[in-house]
């Protein structure tokens, strides 16, 4: 049988259809794999970030990057500047017309507040999350006239990160289309991509999301032993129990549960750093050592310490551990209460 020949003209048709329709899919789907954060703004690696810092109008952060035998850990500052309101002219009381009165009220000088904090695991992951920095898609190069429309015409502000062996330039400009995500503007190429907002979030507001308030890094279930120091006197503890039933004993009772001990531990472990300073206090009193012990040797220690007294008339309370590195102011109610219980733990 005879097959017409424009059975073969559409049969030629529909495959190259076909292979039309396969190379759109596999060019849709690298894109789509490339906006998931496969375009590369810069290469480098976490370790190699020796400092990031974020200017904008009213902030500029700083966070240098620091390591020791535990470990790598950035120190930050954050400095931001608050203009305080006008002052009003007063009323003349007499009603006399005084044309100084029209005048608009002087400005006033801005005023700038200084923090300073550590930040571990959060700095981390910022480091991870800029070099390499990766982009969810690639805007390309624009021209100023539409610079606007992606709020790069008044930036956000600039995120430098010195890396070992070179520095990377960031301009940080307004929200992608709903708002989770930025756009930014490489310097060095002058691309515009879309990146992940909680690069942007957390510089605009490093003092609170990437300070460290975590004390320690093990954890609860990798204690054996404690040793709690006040002046010339010490208590040895001992950890005792079954897992996830554990609790503190003194080692010539090692089955006794000790209710004071493991209540005072308690309030201890509850205090948090809610600022750093970047030197010991002055006429700081030690209030209370503890160090702490694993089943490979020592893990960690904690001390609390008592500066001068202060504007209120109380002191502040300090706390240093082997993770937070500086000591860091703490809530003055819950210090006083370790302060006041610890004599019932050491006698």
């Amino acid at each position: 049988m005879r097959l017409d020949r424009s059975f073969f003209v559409h049969l030629g048709l529909v495959v190259v259809a076909a292979l039309f329709a396969v190379l759109v899919w596999t060019r849709d789907k690298t894109a789509a794999a490339l906006s998931a954060g496969d375009v590369t703004v810069w290469a480098g690696r976490a370790e190699d970030v020796e400092r990031i810092t974020f200017e904008a109008k009213s902030k500029t952060v700083v966070l240098e990057a620091k390591k020791d035998k535990d470990g790598r850990y950035f120190v930050g500052t954050a400095e931001r500047k608050a203009t305080p309101p006008a002052e009003k002219p007063k009323d003349d009381v007499h009603g006399h017309d005084d044309e100084a009165q029209d005048e608009p009220p002087a400005e006033q000088e801005p005023t700038v507040k200084t923090t300073t904090f550590v930040s571990v695991a959060a700095g981390n992951k910022l480091a991870e999350a800029i070099a390499p920095l990766k982009a969810l898609r690639s805007v390309g190069r624009i021209g100023d006239d539409r610079a606007s429309e992606f709020g790069l015409a008044e930036p956000e502000g600039t995120l430098t990160v010195k890396l070992r062996g070179g520095e990377r330039k960031l301009v940080v400009g307004g929200a992608t289309p709903g708002g989770a995500d930025r756009y930014a503007r490489d310097e060095a190429t002058g691309e515009v991509y879309a990146i992940k907002g909680d690069i942007y979030r957390d510089l605009d507001t490093a003092e609170s999301r990437l300070m460290e308030r975590e004390l320690h890094e093990w954890k609860d279930v990798d204690l054996t032993q404690a040793r709690v120091i006040v002046g010339d006197k010490r208590r040895e503890l001992t950890r005792s129990g079954d897992e996830g039933k554990k609790f503190w004993a003194d080692p010539a009772s090692p089955e006794q549960k000790d209710e004071t001990v493991g209540n005072w531990i308690s309030k201890l472990d509850r205090l948090r750093p809610t600022e750093y300073v970047a030197a010991p206090p002055e006429q700081k009193e030690v209030v209370v050592r503890v160090e702490y012990t694993g089943r490979a040797g020592d893990i960690g220690f904690a001390e609390l310490v008592k500066g001068p007294p202060g504007a209120s008339g109380k002191p502040d309370y300090f706390l240093v551990t082997e993770r937070t590195r500086l000591y860091g102011k703490v809530p003055v109610g819950v210090a006083e209460q370790v302060e006041q219980d610890v004599g019932a733990v050491v006698k």
